[in-house]
């Protein structure tokens, strides 16, 4: 209990999901598993990104009703959409999949009808990263969003991520993240665990986003309707 799943889901193995952190702020998390299917075509490598009809289908129901209700929303999905190619080429073998029931692009063009969509968060590619995923209508900017990847605790810099959600006194929404260094005890197991995370990482020369020291910390903005504007006014507190 308390994760997101029914026993019918572990029956199916549909491990989608979505909750409201607070009946008193309008925020809806939508929790999207995209990564490939059991019984998916071979492309060589499992770590594609992919979505069946069914989980489609369900990530667009989820969509209309949080844009209908006046929530703001966030997709956490462990998979990215928007992949920059990196110099040891290994994103050839992580980015979406030809057999999903939709496209990349088109998955994106989807997203970006929903204007109260702020970030898609995701991990895998083990890297931090910040990608802006910019509105398809210069007049429009509400219906860009935000890409925010974590890289994992496994290897360097071995750094989690926080977010933080504010409401601006100019009617925009910000958007703080931030890589956090974890308290590492000498002698202790995470200390010996970095030692390997620093040592495979000079050993396979991974890409590393903001060298040196691979953190990414942002403040991202985004612009709201006018009718999300005027649902956060009348909560009278911040995000």
């Amino acid at each position: 209990k308390g994760h997101g799943f029914s026993q019918s889901d572990r029956t199916t193995g549909f491990a989608c999901y979505s909750f409201e952190p607070r009946s008193d702020i309008p925020i809806k998390v939508i929790v999207l598993d995209n990564t490939q299917r059991d019984d998916d075509p071979g492309e060589g490598s499992s770590g594609f990104g992919s979505i069946d009809q069914e989980r489609y289908d369900w990530l667009v129901q989820e969509l209309e009703n949080g844009q209908a209700e006046g929530k703001l929303m966030i997709i956490a999905a462990h998979i990215p959409i928007v992949i920059k190619e990196d110099e040891a080429g290994l994103s050839s073998l992580m980015k979406w999949s030809q057999y999903a029931a939709v496209s990349d692009v088109d998955l994106i063009a989807k997203l970006q009808t929903y204007p109260n969509l702020m970030v898609w968060i995701s991990g895998h590619r083990h890297q931090n990263t910040v990608i802006p995923i910019k509105s398809p209508d210069v007049d429009r900017p509400e219906l860009g969003f935000w890409q925010v990847e974590t890289a994992s605790l496994r290897e360097f810099p071995q750094q989690f991520r926080i977010f933080e959600f504010a409401y601006n006194s100019d009617n925009t929404v910000s958007i703080f993240t931030a890589n956090v260094d974890p308290a590492v005890r000498d002698g202790s197991p995470a200390a010996q665990s970095r030692s390997y995370a620093i040592a495979a990482q000079q050993i396979f020369q991974s890409p590393v986003e903001m060298k040196p020291g691979g953190a990414y910390n942002a403040e991202l903005v985004l612009q709201l309707t006018p009718e999300m504007q005027e649902i956060l006014q009348k909560t009278g507190r911040d995000l």
